[in-house]
């Protein structure tokens, strides 16, 4: 057991902020509210990790709340996007040059819902038991959808809606799912048994396994929508495109690892009973990843849009994920588990990127957007970089998660698989790698490049930390998160 305070704390602390963030009249405290709420969910979050390195999963409130290695990873990614996301948000709305005119109570609505959109996160998280699982990954939409329509216009608002809608409609799936799970349970716990994670690890070899298998398929399909895979991916691009670029990171390098998460636990629970057929439960989610990667790649090619062109890129790693969980092997679960963390260290680095571009060129339109270089070359260093890291070279983090995943399928004699996601991931690459190269490099089309001015280091420095984090992982993993992954790896494959 842990102290629950500890676990109480962390939960409220962005509650609270987001509702000090509603309440308070002056904006300049609304600014000052942002970064120490986000510092001090970090470090009571820090605290619980290191507590589960040391002692193992930790659970309070008859383990309504849990935390193992597993909830661990998306844990650490989510405090981390949403701390860098609400300091570049401070710098990012105080920018005279991003070009909406912010009208009263907009900075009001923003942080109330950036905090509880992180709340909801958080407690997704640490959810112990599978319907307050649910809801918190349900409740992340709730709060995000009026973050994609900030600025109000008629794509914002059909953006949010379309993703309300397709969402909630997964959402629903997902939940049916979790009704026939537990309904898989009553055979050999009873009818009124604790819906809880530890329990139904213990109970797992005794559920019934055709409605096991039956609810992860359900799940797999419903929450797959939130997680942005195809084809229940729609929503994301068109979202991605319209909604603020720190909503963005969040969506991308957080969001969809609390969707992927809910997935993975369920098939960590069905698979003890489903032995027979484990091999084609991980089979669905390995051909949902791979049909997720081939969309991804296919819709790279022909983008206009940067920030659609890193909305694809999305839906191709949450494939890759998924394919790497699917896989079957320690290794490869362990390339997926690293590849969450890189993925959402990377796509966060990119869409700040994009806000970035955006203040320098009034345009998400690539063909409008060159000579970045000469035009902020501090910026231009993070767009170029970044690009080749969330493209997979090397020496940055997500070539060393790409090749582990590779390599698990190559242990576990799937060498058609392992080829099919290299041969993805090269043409992915190049689709990536073309369009930020003749934006930073290019030369303009006759018409002058806008005046040379840097941006300031408020919307630079987050960039430059996450970009520090994801070299710091393409050469060097420390002790303790190698430790947290292969014991995440050791839940999902049971």
């Amino acid at each position: 057991m842990i102290d629950p305070a500890l676990l109480l704390v962390m939960l409220a602390t962005p509650l609270l902020g987001g509702i000090s963030s509603a309440l308070v009249r002056s904006d300049r405290v609304r600014y000052a509210l942002v970064v120490p709420t986000c510092l001090v969910t970090l470090a009571l979050a820090l605290t619980l990790i290191a507590r589960i390195l040391a002692t193992g999963p930790v659970s309070a409130f008859a383990n309504w709340l849990y935390l193992d290695d597993l909830d661990a990873v998306v844990l650490l990614v989510v405090v981390v996007v949403s701390t860098l996301a609400g300091a570049y948000s401070i710098a990012y709305f105080r920018s005279d040059a991003q070009g909406h005119v912010l009208r009263p109570g907009e900075l009001r609505k923003y942080f109330g819902l950036f905090h509880l959109f992180t709340f909801t996160m958080v407690l997704a998280t640490v959810s112990g038991n599978l319907i307050l699982l649910w809801t918190g990954v349900t409740a992340t939409t709730f709060a995000a959808a009026p973050l994609v329509d900030f600025y109000g216009s008629h794509e914002p608002l059909e953006a949010a809606w379309k993703f309300l809608v397709l969402a909630v409609a997964g959402e629903l799936i997902a939940l049916l799912g979790f009704l026939l799970l537990y309904e898989a349970g009553i055979a050999s716990l009873g009818s009124a048994y604790n819906f809880s994670i530890p329990v139904m690890e213990q109970a797992g070899p005794h559920l019934t396994a055709s409605l096991g298998a039956i609810a992860f398929l359900m799940v797999l399909v419903g929450f797959g929508a939130k997680a942005g895979l195809a084809p229940m991916h729609t929503w994301l691009p068109d979202a991605h495109s319209q909604a603020p670029a720190p909503v963005c990171a969040m969506l991308s390098g957080a969001e969809l690892n609390c969707a992927m998460l809910a997935i993975v636990r369920v098939l960590s629970l069905v698979t003890p009973a489903n032995k027979a057929r484990a091999g084609g439960l991980h089979e669905a989610l390995l051909a949902f990843g791979l049909l997720s990667m081939a969309v991804g790649v296919v819709f790279l090619i022909s983008q206009r849009n940067f920030k659609r062109l890193l909305a694809y890129s999305s839906v191709e790693q949450m494939g890759l994920i998924a394919a790497g969980f699917g896989i079957g092997a320690p290794v490869a679960a362990v390339g997926a588990l690293l590849q969450m963390i890189t993925h959402s260290l990377a796509k966060s680095l990119m869409f700040f990127n994009s806000g970035n571009l955006l203040l320098r060129f009034r345009t998400t339109t690539i063909s409008e957007v060159r000579g970045a270089i000469r035009v902020a070359p501090a910026s231009a260093i993070l767009v170029i970089a970044g690009a080749l890291a969330i493209a997979g070279a090397p020496p940055f983090g997500l070539f060393i998660s790409e090749f582990t995943i590779i390599r698990g399928a190559l242990l576990n004699h799937a060498w058609a698989v392992g080829a099919g996601i290299a041969a993805l991931l090269m043409v992915a690459f190049l689709a990536l790698m073309e369009p930020f190269n003749r934006m930073v490099f290019g030369q303009g089309r006759g018409e002058p490049l806008p005046a040379r001015a840097e941006l300031g280091l408020g919307v630079l420095a987050p960039g430059y930390i996450l970009l520090a984090a994801v070299l710091v992982l393409g050469v060097w993993i420390p002790g303790p998160l190698h430790s947290m992954l292969v014991g995440a790896s050791q839940v999902v494959d049971r």
